[in-house]
């Protein structure tokens, strides 16, 4: 199926869009003039005091905004609750109106975050003032925004199809309340999430303007701080004491010991040991010596947990009291595989090999492609004293090789470490520690440990919105050939068109500025997207002089590779070789395989590009979605694919509603 970050756009929103796009032109029937004529929006805004479920109902009073609401009652002029009544409305002023409603999905800037923003117009702040600040100024308040245009919008007349990917029926379980029915109407879209901030600015009238923006269900999950309350524990005379606080760190440590003792103390309870957990093949520990070196002189024994068993424990402790989770196991999560990737700081970020033999930690040569003039040194391997009871981090595949982040093993000191930092106040004043913070921080060393190859992130699911997942950004491996999508966008191309507005720029961040090199690029940087930039701009006789180059810089990224592990495992603490390892794997991971179309075919990297266009409202996209654009110039439909990263809904205060797409080309050559 597809992978969340590479999917294909559902195939009923296609056929809408294409209908769409034809409206007016070469279809004039009623349903396309109903379409073009009817799509005024309607909002709604729903508050709660408690998360909503099917059966929730919302605050009294003005706890329901807008919706079939401004239809009756105290919104009309006459009657018994009307506005010009005033014994009902002193000031004879309508109730409090929604002006305006924004939704960004997969906000990148905020790490990947649901965030919606509301404009409220209150006209008689001496009525409705109080009751507004009293449900609606409460950070925390659970709140659902609702997009709704008549069904005549729909040209087509469907639901989108039920696609599903690889997580969604697992994340389903979960998440048992989520409806994914009331989510396939294109025409209705639902946003669900917590009160973060409120302002509000009294205007000249003497109305107020009420600003509130939230974020998410899912995303108020990772604020969580790493602090935690501990249950009633004695102290040291044996009384009770009440409310102990400690870190996250305190109780993980503790935890493990007693799994650790535990096993120690039976008869023949091993000194090393990995101890995999009995429900699952990705929460387990391991405790050992690290390495062995001839001179007897080895360091003392470490103590690491997956991370599948991290996130389990972050769960348990800290989020299911309140009803979330983030989900990180080898069901929903996978990466892609490398051949030769090691990690460059095995200390405190491990590649486990496992049971099935892929040599994942191995510090040695063993390869035949490594020329025999080279010297080849005795294998360092990273707990070599430990019986392998684990599957391991990289798992081949007849259909796919995968490996899976949730076994990769992180040792306590680091966690300890990266708790200090993200806890400690900084020049500022402040502090940040949220498990958001800890688990980015963490995702920062496991991406420099493996060359940029695993680039951890907390994504909320595109599917099920109440799901967060912490997830290899990087892994866009399908097991099912996606097909993108092409966008009718210039009618002088195709004779149709959704679009309102389109543009294309290149915006070069500082990290990839050696791309500005051109064709010598490549021999600027070791990053992916500057290694493809010659190939992809050059003609097709450059192409064959880089093609041949990639394959002897293939050969050398490889050698220097092994090289740098064998001078790695002759030295393990010096933190230059660790360095110059780092810099060896980034680069063999850019030029992991000899034929370069292979290579970009694996990797799908994002160019530093951005594609933004603007639709009339719908539902139905999601990031990850692929599309391609008939009218854009050939090398660019030939050379990337457009991947949609970030989907943004507006609503005016008029009631039109539209939909901002950007987009981020990956590279895919034809």
């Amino acid at each position: 199926m597809s992978a969340i970050f590479y999917s294909q756009v559902n195939r009923a929103l296609q056929q809408e869009l294409i209908a769409r796009g034809t409206a007016g032109t070469v279809n004039r029937t009623t349903a396309a003039i109903n379409y073009m004529v009817g799509k005024v929006a309607n909002v709604e805004l729903l508050a709660y005091e408690k998360k909503p479920v099917t059966d929730s109902k919302p605050i009294s009073g003005l706890g329901i905004l807008g919706g079939l609401s401004v239809l009756g009652g105290s919104y009309l002029p006459s009657g018994e609750n009307g506005f010009l009544n005033s014994a009902v409305r002193p000031s004879n002023r309508i109730p409090p109106v929604i002006t305006s409603l924004s939704i960004s999905i997969n906000d990148q800037s905020k790490q990947y975050i649901n965030k919606a923003s509301i404009t409220i117009l209150i006209p008689d702040a001496t009525t409705d003032l109080d009751e507004m600040e009293r449900i609606y100024c409460v950070p925390g308040r659970y709140i659902v925004a609702q997009i709704a245009h008549p069904d005549s919008a729909v040209i087509t007349g469907k639901i989108l199809d039920n696609i599903e990917l690889p997580n969604t029926k697992t994340l389903q379980k979960l998440y048992p309340n989520v409806d994914l029915d009331r989510l396939r109407k294109m025409n209705e879209l639902y946003f669900q999430g917590r009160i973060s901030t409120f302002s509000y600015s009294y205007n000249s009238d003497g109305s107020v303007e009420l600003s509130i923006e939230a974020i998410g269900t899912s995303n108020t999950y990772a604020e969580v701080h790493v602090f935690m309350n501990n249950k009633t524990k004695p102290n040291a005379t044996g009384s009770k004491v009440e409310n102990q606080v400690s870190s996250l760190y305190t109780e993980l440590s503790s935890v493990v010991d007693q799994a650790i003792q535990s096993l120690k103390q039976n008869k023949d309870g091993p000194v090393e040991l990995e101890i995999l957990s009995t429900d699952s093949t990705d929460r387990s520990i391991l405790v050992g010596t690290p390495y062995i070196v001839g001179n007897g002189v080895s360091p003392a024994q470490e103590r690491m947990v997956s991370l599948g068993y991290l996130i389990n424990f972050i769960n348990s402790t800290a989020l299911e009291k309140l009803g979330a989770a983030v989900v990180c196991d080898d069901t929903q999560c996978k990466s892609n595989f490398y051949d030769r990737l090691v990690s460059s700081d095995p200390m405190n970020v491990l590649l486990w090999s496992g049971t099935d033999g892929i040599k994942t930690d191995v510090y040695s040569f063993g390869l035949s492609t490594i020329p025999e003039d080279l010297t080849v040194n005795s294998p360092l391997t990273m707990f070599p004293d430990v019986k392998r009871v684990s599957p391991g981090f990289s798992v081949r595949d007849k259909e796919t090789n995968e490996s899976y982040p949730s076994r990769i093993y992180i040792n306590l000191t680091l966690i300890r470490d990266i708790l200090t930092k993200v806890q400690t106040v900084d020049a500022n004043g402040k502090s940040d520690p949220s498990i958001r913070n800890f688990l980015m921080s963490l995702s920062l060393a496991i991406k420099n440990a493996t060359g940029n190859a695993i680039h951890m992130a907390l994504v909320q699911d595109p599917i099920v919105p109440d799901a967060l997942l912490y997830y290899d950004i990087n892994f866009v491996t399908s097991t099912e050939v996606v097909t993108e999508f092409t966008l009718p966008a210039f009618a002088s191309k195709t004779g149709a068109s959704v679009v309102r507005e389109f543009s294309l720029s290149s915006k070069v961040p500082d990290s990839v500025k050696n791309m500005i090199f051109g064709i010598a690029s490549a021999d600027a940087s070791t990053q992916k997207q500057v290694a493809y930039n010659a190939y992809i701009y050059a003609d097709n006789e450059t192409r064959e002089l880089l093609a041949t180059e990639w394959t002897n810089k293939h050969v050398l990224a490889v050698v220097d590779l092994e090289e740098k592990k064998n001078i790695f495992a002759a030295r393990p603490t010096d933190v230059t070789n660790n360095a110059q390892l780092q810099r060896c794997l980034e680069r063999y991971v850019t030029y992991f395989t000899k034929d370069i179309d292979k290579s970009i075919e694996k990797n799908k990297s994002i160019f530093p590009m951005e594609l933004e266009f603007t639709i009339d409202g719908i539902n139905g996209f999601k990031y990850g979605d692929v599309l391609n654009f008939a009218g854009l110039p050939k090398r660019y439909t030939d050379s990337f694919v457009f991947t949609i990263i970030g989907i943004s809904h507006s609503v005016s205060g008029d009631g039109e509603w539209t939909t901002k797409i950007t987009c981020n080309p990956r590279v895919r050559l034809k």
